[in-house]
């Protein structure tokens, strides 16, 4: 068996049959779309309420994501592959623009957060944070605008430039939360002050 019946087989498998129920499919959507939302507005408050070593955490996972989100781009330009409703595959069952599926820039967000946490002190919450992302993977797939090598790509590449840009990191935090703190306390000044945030 090729890599690519490999992975449409597993697509078939995942992929919500036309007996998948209706709280199943809901359950499905809200992984898919709304959970990015919710992480974004719970990585906010810990921004703002959190101490130095959460904020460093929250800086490290920005950086490593923005990375591998760049590397995304360019691989999936180089490397172009349709999307599954773009060859007429499965069940499509949210909208999705028709761009390159590889590799998914949602399962490259939650595990290079993930990897972020799981390279540092914090790796319970990075274990957690890497079911998460697999949950996120099983979402997409099983809505129909993903493939599951789409998911294996982006969780490789998350690993990768979390493994190897640990020692950059490390060399240069200091430098980057010297300056960030700085813009923060810029612009919460006020805020600050009163102690509304940190």
């Amino acid at each position: 068996m090729s890599l690519s019946e490999l992975n449409l087989s597993l697509f078939e498998w995942i992929n919500a049959s036309s007996h998948a129920t209706d709280w199943m499919i809901v359950f499905a959507i809200f992984i898919a779309n709304d959970l990015f939302y919710i992480m974004l507005l719970i990585f906010l408050f810990f921004w703002l309420r959190g101490s130095f070593a959460i904020k460093k955490q929250i800086i490290k996972a920005f950086i490593f994501t923005c990375a591998a989100l760049l590397f995304s781009q360019i691989i999936s330009h180089s490397f172009y592959h349709p999307r599954p409703f773009m060859m007429d595959v499965g069940r499509t069952l949210i909208y999705h623009s028709p761009n390159g599926s590889f590799p998914s820039d949602h399962m490259l967000i939650f595990s290079s957060i993930a990897f972020a946490y799981f390279f540092s002190a914090k790796r319970s919450i990075g274990i957690i944070l890497i079911a998460i992302a697999w949950l996120v993977a099983w979402s997409r797939v099983y809505l129909g605008v993903h493939f599951p090598l789409d998911m294996l790509g982006a969780f490789f590449l998350a690993f990768v430039l979390n493994f190897f840009g640990l020692a950059i990191w490390n060399q240069y935090k200091v430098m980057i939360m010297q300056f960030v703190l700085r813009v923060h306390y810029f612009l919460f000044k006020p805020l600050i002050e009163k102690g509304y945030i940190k």
